[in-house]
């Protein structure tokens, strides 16, 4: 039996602004994400759950993190970054399809977006990777249901289209 408990580390044991994320994982014609930020280009294809937060977080990221708006699992970091970023309007002026919940967070809005990402470490078939991610994201998201009195992060509560307000 995997464990009950959420036993991922997070990377570079920080939260990673939003301004950083893309920065390096879209360096632009010619950039290379190594040379921008060796530790965090290191991840950007990995598997793993990710946190997005609002707001000055605490030193070491933590699924149960206060300003935690969203908890998430991909096989590919970078990738699932740039859906958020196209659905939740950061990329262009519009909003486009890519990312459910990033339609629930506020249009273009980074001033204070944090990003933890945790990293499986594990390599393993692809049915194996799958099931172990989908187990990671609910013990996250259990995690902060339980610390904040049986409430879901806010991007994670399907209700509708309207976005959630930011503090």
């Amino acid at each position: 039996m995997p464990s009950d408990q959420f036993d991922l580390i997070p990377h570079g044991s920080r939260w990673f602004p939003w301004a950083d994320v893309e920065k390096c994982f879209w360096p632009g014609q010619g950039g290379r994400s190594h040379a921008i930020n060796p530790s965090l280009a290191s991840i950007r294809n990995a598997a793993g759950i990710y946190c997005i937060a609002w707001g000055p977080t605490s030193r070491m990221p933590i699924p149960e993190e206060p300003k935690v708006q969203y908890i998430g699992q991909t096989k590919n970091f970078k990738a699932r970054m740039a859906q958020f970023a196209s659905s939740a309007g950061i990329f262009w002026k519009d909003r486009y399809d890519g990312h459910s919940a990033a339609w629930r967070w506020p249009k273009g809005e980074t001033a204070k977006m944090m990003i933890s990402f945790f990293p499986l470490l594990e390599s393993e078939a692809d049915h194996m990777q799958s099931g172990r991610l989908f187990w990671y994201e609910a013990l996250a998201i259990n995690s902060y249901y339980l610390e904040h009195g049986n409430r879901l992060p806010p991007l994670n509560v399907v209700k509708g289209p309207s976005a959630v307000e930011l503090n």
